[in-house]
């Protein structure tokens, strides 16, 4: 009877352990769901990176966490701690970093600014602490890739002496800076007018890129733009 009653104890005990599991288990994944719509990061995923640190700031203990760290954005259980060694002529040097909920100010979509990120901005590319993060990672790499396109369009614009794959190229950088909105429509006649320039004889109006390039810009203008 004794180990009957031994047995029963270690039963229960064992329900309560799994019943605890499985409700720490669907915590989980509503919490996981809750991000499911937002944008990934190549590097740092989609949802928070949970740590079970969740520090208050209190300037009297030493603990400060940004002036863009609100409380209605930072993201419980993911804080990591900083270096502030090694974070550039801070007056109040962040002592924490929270995971951090966003809006991209371009595409309106919700992302996260992850603690990992922001400690890779401070600490190892140097960046102000002041400086924040306010686009999502797609439309962050789409403003370099314009960046990128736009100076090598100048760069190419500013040679006397381009060669006909030189105004093929110069043709399809602005015709990239036009289907992503950075250039109007009527930079559409410019385009036309660089591949013109290519004599008929060029082994460059053979390329598969010109013929693209040609076909696009031809149907745009005659679309209307």
């Amino acid at each position: 009877m004794h180990a009957e009653s031994r047995f029963l104890t270690w039963m229960i005990s064992r329900g309560d352990r799994v019943i605890a599991d499985v409700t720490r288990l669907e915590d989980m994944n509503c919490r996981i769901h809750a991000y499911a719509d937002f944008v990934e990061h190549p590097r740092y995923g989609r949802g928070p990176r949970w740590t079970g640190m969740n520090p208050r700031g209190d300037l009297s203990q030493g603990v400060y966490l940004g002036w863009h760290s609100r409380s209605d954005e930072r993201i419980p259980d993911t804080a990591i701690e900083a270096n502030t060694d090694r974070q550039p002529n801070a007056t109040v040097p962040v002592t924490h970093y929270f995971d951090l909920k966003r809006k991209c100010r371009d595409c309106g979509r919700n992302f996260i600014f992850f603690a990992e990120e922001q400690r890779y901005w401070y600490e190892t590319l140097q960046f102000y602490l002041g400086a924040d993060c306010v686009r999502c990672i797609d439309c962050r790499l789409a403003e370099r890739d314009t960046k990128r396109l736009r100076e090598r369009y100048e760069t190419l614009l500013a040679d006397d002496h381009r060669s006909d794959a030189d105004n093929l190229d110069l043709a399809e950088v602005a015709m990239a800076l036009i289907d992503s909105g950075v250039f109007g429509t009527r930079c559409l006649e410019h385009v036309r007018c660089r591949l013109n320039s290519i004599p008929a004889e060029s082994r460059v109006r053979r390329h598969a890129t010109f013929r693209d390039v040609d076909t696009r810009s031809a149907q745009r203008l005659h679309e209307g733009g």
